[in-house]
């Protein structure tokens, strides 16, 4: 494989509030998942399988520590993958609505992420989720905005990859090439070098969500020697900031990786993209 290839949420967790911490006020819906309504919109239009939705999210463990957050998360409806799954509790909502859901976290994460459990939870552990669907489009209404607005020059991608920044809320500044490496965790192992061999997990998607390439979702790492030309510029950039066992995000502009040619018809011209990253093993 050649890569040359979840309105603004209301903040809610302020003043050490706590999802947790409201435990007698969660309703158990039939499927098993419970949850809270923050805010309701009766006038909101639910969404259907195959919808993308527009959300805000913050994930939080059981200790109320912040796990992850996006203020620009888009990803399409899918079936239920099992009982009180993550899918089941998006269909539970319209737009406009805010909710609190507690759900198995290996779950979550195994399941419907297609990732590992993250350090701040084991087996069996609860994960709170914080979301407000703010819009729904359907797939049709997805394809035709990227016809009508997506990737017809570099200077309407610089104006959607700005947008994306400050919904977003990214504060890092951009590399002098235009790469902006976002730190999420430390590594403590071997530092990337130029001629190493790569051992990494990866989940790449585009600016509006939606995920093209994965290797968690194929169950095997990918390996690549660094600095080789093996892979686009914004990965031979961005891991060379990276050590052993750390975790990071990419936003890679598309001069770094696939230009105005994009990539089959997975990625189109002037694609911006997003790499969340972490990088197993050097050797």
């Amino acid at each position: 494989m050649r890569l040359s290839v979840v309105a603004l949420l209301v903040v809610i967790i302020t003043g050490g509030y706590s999802c947790s911490s409201k435990e007698k006020e969660f309703k158990k819906h039939s499927s098993g998942l419970y949850y809270r309504f923050i805010e309701m919109n009766p006038e909101g239009i639910a969404p259907r399988t195959g919808d993308i939705l527009v959300l805000s999210l913050k994930i939080l463990n059981e200790d109320n520590k912040l796990v992850d957050e996006s203020n620009f998360y888009r990803m399409q409806l899918g079936k239920p993958m099992f009982k009180g799954d993550f899918y089941t509790a998006l269909s539970l909502l319209q737009v406009g609505d805010s909710v609190c859901f507690k759900l198995d976290a290996a779950g979550f994460f195994e399941k419907n992420r297609k990732r590992d459990l993250p350090v701040e939870f084991r087996q069996g552990d609860p994960v709170y989720i914080y979301v407000r669907l703010k819009n729904i489009l359907s797939s049709e209404d997805l394809e035709n905005e990227k016809e009508n607005t997506y990737h017809t020059d570099f200077e309407q991608e610089l104006n959607l990859l700005k947008n994306y920044i400050e919904l977003s809320n990214t504060t890092v500044k951009p590399t002098a090439s235009g790469l902006y490496y976002i730190e999420k965790k430390k590594g403590k192992g071997k530092k990337a070098e130029v001629g190493k061999t790569m051992v990494v997990h990866y989940t790449g998607t585009t600016i509006d969500g939606k995920i093209f390439d994965s290797s968690l979702q194929r169950g095997r790492p990918f390996s690549f020697v660094l600095g080789r030309g093996q892979v686009i510029k914004g990965w031979d950039e961005g891991f060379q900031f990276m050590q052993e066992g750390g975790e990071a995000r990419f936003i890679i502009p598309s001069n770094l990786a696939y230009g105005k040619s994009g990539y089959t018809n997975l990625i189109l011209p002037y694609s911006t993209l997003v790499f969340e990253v972490e990088l197993l093993e050097v050797k």
